[in-house]
């Protein structure tokens, strides 16, 4: 899939046809004294209940004309923070047009691991009749490049997303409501409160235990006890060693000199989260010791750890679209290593509020997170 992307120009249009017919049925039933006649609903029906409301879209109340246009994304590659990607993409170009959304179930079913995934607003959720449907859809590949042009009015009317679509510039609109569907599911919130929780026992044994049902009461939680600074780290490490993205031990040490001058009024602690935390423990072993660094467990999923880390106020990152999405959706400060793909225009992937730091790469990579 990742070879064929890198083949095929992007932004290339691809004209496809699907047509499946919806089909009405109604049947009738007659007695000789009385005449009843049953009407089946009409499947067109279930692509919208007419009793919700939104705030949100800008959709039509009669099923018969919903699917004025509509976003579709069925293929998936690489790891979750691909998916994320591909996702919070299709979700953006649907909300800024105004249009009708369909995820094939098997990419929502894995986002499901990790996240609620909860549908901001249900009438832009186009059903599996829905999609079916649909007519003259079109395939738009994109890696990392934003297409400006897909965000003009009317730019689409069916379109296919094929391809990473790695910009935040589609979605970065709806920042909250992303937020929202890539909050933590009730097992990964559970794993990552019990977490937490011994977390504080360590630091302050004598302090009353931390109290939280939901992500955000977590989160607020997190950031006001102790009179602490919160810095959450991720390091991919592993797979990147041998192909040379691999961020250094000098710029992790760096980017964390930064943070304790910055709010050096305040208690500074670092959260870990890495595909190699075994070396990360030897290498912070005094500052494990001292509780200012911790590292997340290796029980941890990667839906638990993003969750972890998106609790803290700021962030450092290495390379990886996982990286990105830890320091997106935490906010605050983020560091981050400027090994970037070259193909990728910087301002395209990059959000104004990271701050870059380093040596870009000579070459261009493919490999997701």
């Amino acid at each position: 899939m990742q070879t064929l992307l890198r083949q095929r120009k992007e932004g290339t249009l691809i004209s496809t046809n699907q047509t499946t017919q919806l089909i009405s049925s109604s049947t009738s039933s007659s007695q000789r004294t009385v005449v009843t006649t049953t009407t089946l609903p009409d499947p067109r029906a279930s692509l919208c209940d007419r009793t919700l409301t939104s705030n949100n879209v800008n959709i039509s109340q009669n099923p018969c004309e919903q699917i004025r246009c509509s976003v579709i994304l069925r293929s998936s590659g690489g790891r979750l923070g691909n998916r994320m990607f591909m996702f919070a993409s299709a979700y953006g170009l649907a909300r800024t047009q105004n249009c009708r959304l369909y995820v094939d179930n098997s990419i929502i079913r894995e986002l499901s691991e990790s996240f609620q995934m909860k549908k901001v607003d249900e009438r832009m959720w186009l059903s599996e009749a829905g999609y079916r449907s649909l007519t003259n859809v079109r395939q738009k590949i994109s890696i990392c490049r934003f297409l400006s042009n897909l965000v003009r009015p009317h730019a689409f009317k069916h379109i296919e997303l094929i391809g990473y679509w790695q910009s935040y510039l589609y979605f970065d609109a709806y920042r909250e409501e992303i937020r929202e569907m890539f909050s933590a599911n009730p097992t990964v919130l559970a794993n990552v409160i019990k977490y937490i929780r011994t977390l504080a026992n360590r630091i302050c044994p004598s302090c009353p235990p931390l109290n939280a049902t939901t992500q955000k009461e977590l989160r607020y939680s997190f950031q006001t006890q102790h009179n602490t600074t919160w810095i959450g780290i991720h390091i991919r490490r592993r797979d990147f060693r041998g192909i040379g993205y691999a961020s250094d031990d000098a710029y992790i040490h760096n980017a964390m000199t930064y943070f304790r001058r910055r709010y050096h009024y305040q208690q500074i602690r670092f959260l870990i989260a890495s595909d190699e935390k075994e070396y990360f423990q030897r290498m912070f072993s005094k500052d494990i010791k001292h509780k200012t660094v911790f590292i997340l467990p290796d029980g941890f999923m990667p839906g638990d750890d993003l969750t972890a880390l998106t609790l803290c106020h700021h962030s450092i990152v290495t390379g990886g679209t996982y990286s990105f999405w830890s320091a997106y959706l935490t906010g605050g400060d983020v560091i981050h290593d400027i090994k970037y793909r070259v193909e990728c225009t910087p301002s395209d992937y990059f959000p104004p509020w990271f701050v870059l730091v380093g040596t870009p790469i000579e070459k261009p990579f493919y490999v997701g997170s």
